[in-house]
C-alpha cells in the first residue's frame, strides 16, 4: 500500500510474508475490523489450549486419560471422532494436526465459510501471546521427552510458564531486535502507548489531505492541528522556532515523526518505541484505518476544501469502513 515502507526482494522469506501479508489484507477488508480483532483474540485462546494439549501428545502419542475429560468437555465429538477413523488416518494426518483441524473447523468454521480465516491466522500468530506460546510448546516437548514428568502441568500452570518464554525466538532476525525492545516496558504501558499511537496515525491520515493542499489548508484543519500539535506547521513551513537542525516535512510521514518527537519521547529514550511500531502495525483498526485512508484519496476530490470533515466524523467512518464485494 503507498503508506507503508516497501524493502527490495531479499529472498524466498519475504516474498511469502508479503504475499501472506497481502492475503490476509484482502480477506480482512471485507469485515468489521472490530470483528476481526475479537476472533484474533479468541484465536489466540485456543492456540494457547491446544498446544498445551499437543505438548502432551507428542510426548505420548496418544491421547492419555488425564486428557479425556478436557478433551470432552472442550471439544465434544472430537473423541468420538477418532474412533471411528480408520488406522492409516495417523499416517496421513498425524494425531495433533487432527486436532488442530478439528478446533479451526468447529470453533472457527464460520471464519472458513465466510472467506476469511487466513486473515485471522495472519493477525494472530504475530502477536506476542501467541509466540511465546509456541515457544513454551516447543520447549516442553524437548524438556518432556529427555525426562518425562510424572505429572503434567495443567493448562493454567501451562500458561503461566509461557508468559516467561521468548516471544521473538521465531522470528525473522530483522524483527527479532525490534520484537525484544518490548520487554523494556510493562505490557500495560507498552498496549496504552500502542493505541495512542494508532489515534495519532489517523488523526495524521486525517491531515494528510490538507497538507497536500499547501498554502490552502482548510482553516478548522490548521486550528485543530496547532491544538493537537503546536508548532508543527511553522517546523513545516520553515519558520520554527526550533533549532536549525531540526527538519520537519510537511506530509503524512513528517506530521507521524514530529509527534513521535514530541509526544513519544519517553519511548525512544527508553528504547522500546520500535515496540510500539510493532504492536500497533499488526492491529485491525491501525491497518483499517490506513485502507479508509487510501479509499477517501481515491474518492476526494478538490472540492474537498468546501466540505472537510471533522476529525470525530472521519474516525467513525473509519471505524465502520469496510470494503464491499467486488470494489
Amino acid at each position: 500500500m503507498k503508506k507503508t515502507k516497501r524493502h527490495p526482494r531479499r529472498n524466498l522469506a519475504n516474498r511469502l510474508q508479503r504475499f501472506a501479508r497481502g492475503r490476509a489484507d484482502e480477506e480482512a477488508r471485507h469485515i468489521p475490523w472490530q470483528r476481526l480483532l475479537e476472533a484474533r483474540n479468541q484465536y489466540i485462546d485456543w492456540e494457547e489450549f491446544y498446544l498445551w494439549i499437543r505438548s502432551i501428545l507428542e510426548v505420548e502419542n496418544r491421547i492419555p486419560d488425564c486428557l479425556v475429560e478436557i478433551l470432552e468437555d472442550r471439544l465434544p465429538g472430537f473423541l468420538e471422532n477418532e474412533k471411528q477413523l480408520e488406522p492409516k488416518a495417523d499416517r496421513d494426518r498425524p494425531l495433533p494436526f487432527r486436532l488442530e483441524d478439528w478446533i479451526n473447523d468447529h470453533i472457527f468454521g464460520y471464519a472458513k465459510q465466510e472467506g476469511w480465516f487466513h486473515a485471522i491466522t495472519f493477525y494472530a500468530i504475530r502477536e506476542p501471546r501467541y509466540q511465546r506460546a509456541e515457544g513454551c510448546w516447543s520447549e516442553s516437548v524437548v524438556r518432556w521427552k529427555n525426562a518425562k514428568p510424572i505429572r503434567y502441568p495443567s493448562f493454567d500452570e501451562w500458561k503461566a510458564a509461557a508468559e516467561h518464554c521468548d516471544d521473538t525466538a521465531r522470528l525473522l532476525p530483522e524483527l527479532q531486535k525490534a520484537t525484544a525492545s518490548a520487554k523494556l516496558v510493562a505490557p500495560d504501558r507498552l498496549a496504552e502507548a500502542a493505541s495512542r499511537w494508532i489515534d495519532w496515525e489517523a488523526f495524521a491520515y486525517w491531515v494528510e489531505p490538507a497538507l497536500e493542499l499547501g498554502s490552502r489548508v482548510p482553516p478548522e484543519v490548521a486550528s485543530e492541528l496547532e491544538r493537537r500539535c503546536p508548532g508543527f506547521l511553522e517546523a513545516a513551513g520553515g519558520n520554527s522556532r526550533e533549532k536549525a537542525s531540526v527538519k520537519t516535512s510537511r506530509d503524512w510521514q513528517g506530521l507521524m515523526d514530529w509527534i513521535a518527537g514530541h509526544h513519544f519521547q519517553d519511548a525512544k529514550t527508553e528504547g522500546w518505541f520500535d515496540a510500539i511500531l510493532i504492536q500497533a502495525g499488526s492491529h485491525p483498526r491501525a491497518i483499517r484505518t490506513m485502507e479508509y485512508a487510501d479509499h477517501c484519496d481515491e474518492v476526494w476530490s478538490l472540492e474537498i476544501t468546501k466540505s472537510y470533515p471533522t476529525f470525530e466524523e472521519w474516525r467513525r467512518d473509519a471505524d465502520s469502513y469496510v470494503e464491499l464485494p467486488g470494489e
